[in-house]
């Protein structure tokens, strides 16, 4: 027992005193620093796209955490005709150390390059409001369950009370295994709602978040501009990103490198 509480303590305390920063640089030729951000731009005949790397974002899904560089990004329309603008059509592909694809195998067994498309905030309301519903689900289902549990023990309970035939030892066995029910019904009670509790504050601010997202797809017209936050997934094993954006004659590109720092605090 001294063991476990020794290996827990250490792990708590190595997790309490180190923590991982995520540092990205600009590769690109025109990039400035602007507000202690490295603001890059690129440009053709028909769209300018100016982006800086501002943080990550960890989306808490069914079965998984996926982590989003987060980018405050605009993009200007050059032509004189209106053009659509899509976040998923943006797409960022990792690269290794020496700058080629990173492969990932897929169930299949095959390689395939690491290629993720922009996050669509529309999309993510959707998934969002989906996950409301089945967290709504699975309270409704734990407060049936609990009461099901509940008047299994009131009925243990009356049936012990009134069973005079049972020894004291068998009384006693009996009534300490209720006593111990009630006690493990009211926990999980009580994790029940902190679980949903702490599960709707998370996808609430989600959404209002992504609410409030003004990046989404829309018709820019002639001239005019657009700018919010551009969410890419990211990939812990790449050392280096390119992300691109499509455009009439050649396809807006950004290279960028990643770096994660492991600080040790004192």
């Amino acid at each position: 027992m001294k063991t476990y509480l020794y290996f827990f303590t250490i792990v708590l305390l190595s997790a309490s005193c180190t923590r991982s920063t995520l540092q990205l640089k600009s590769l690109n030729p025109d990039t400035q620093r602007e507000n202690g951000l490295e603001v890059a731009r690129q440009l053709n005949d028909s769209l300018k796209v100016v982006t800086a790397f501002e943080s990550v974002y960890l989306s808490r899904q069914p079965g998984a955490k996926i982590e989003y560089l987060i980018f405050d990004t605009e993009i200007t329309n050059l032509t004189e005709r209106p053009i659509e603008i899509k976040p998923h059509d943006f797409e960022i592909t990792a690269l290794d150390e020496t700058q080629t694809l990173l492969l990932y195998k897929t169930s299949a067994g095959t390689l395939n390059p690491w290629r993720r498309q922009g996050l669509d905030p529309d999309l993510e309301l959707q998934r969002i409001a989906r996950q409301i519903k089945q967290e709504q689900k699975i309270l409704q289902f734990n407060k049936v369950f609990n009461t099901v549990l509940l008047v299994g023990l009131v009925a243990a309970d009356v049936a012990t009370q009134t069973n005079s035939r049972q020894t004291y030892h068998e009384y006693a066995s009996k009534r300490a295994g209720i006593a111990a029910g009630w006690q493990t019904l009211a926990v999980k009670r009580v994790a029940d709602h902190q679980r949903f509790g702490n599960r709707m504050d998370q996808l609430t601010w989600e959404q209002g978040n992504f609410e409030r997202e003004t990046f989404r797809q829309m018709i820019l017209q002639p001239g005019e501009a657009m700018r919010g936050k551009l969410l890419l997934q990211s990939n812990r094993a790449a050392h280096f990103y390119e992300i691109t954006y499509p455009a009439r004659n050649q396809a807006l590109s950004f290279q960028f490198e990643q770096k994660r720092v492991k600080d040790k605090r004192r």
